[in-house]
């Protein structure tokens, strides 16, 4: 009987396509935002929901107060998340842009500064798609600023 002849699998290529910690951990922080933020804004909608249903149709001028700050905060909460991450976007784009228009083949060195281009060009690309939890996080910390900073507000003003 010949012998069973055993196939060698390409380990590299799964371990490659599995997600590991360098794929998750820059995500982490973005998650621990998200947490504390849908922590907080519960308690401050509840809060302000039993403030509104309290004050009836003739709101004190402390409750009129309270209902325009919560407006002007989400605006400025929206435009500032909006802006920062724009400009970040625009920032890594720009990088990224920089990266391709380099001409390889203007630089002098032949073969190898066609590799070193290709191994910039690889950076940049890994760069840019690497770059989508760091612009998350931005987009996210307004929000959590003011959400967790008016948790901790209405809940030292209820007590």
């Amino acid at each position: 009987m010949p012998a069973r002849r055993t196939r060698q699998r390409n380990t590299a290529l799964v371990r490659a396509t599995l997600p590991g910690y360098a794929t998750i951990a820059p995500w982490a922080r973005v998650w621990w935002l998200l947490l504390e933020t849908g922590w907080a804004a519960p308690q401050v909608i509840a809060h302000r929901t039993q403030r509104m249903l309290r004050s009836g149709a003739f709101a004190a001028p402390a409750d009129r107060d309270e209902f325009r700050r919560m407006f002007d905060e989400k605006a400025e909460a929206w435009s500032e998340s909006t802006l920062r991450m724009s400009a970040e976007i625009g920032r890594q784009w720009f990088a990224f842009a920089g990266a391709m228009m380099q001409p390889w083949w203007l630089a002098p060195g032949g073969a190898a500064s066609a590799a070193r281009w290709h191994s910039a060009w690889c950076g940049a690309t890994r760069r840019w798609m690497r770059s989508a939890p760091h612009i998350a996080r931005i987009g996210l910390a307004p929000v959590h600023r003011r959400a967790s900073a008016n948790a901790r507000r209405l809940a030292r003003s209820s007590e």
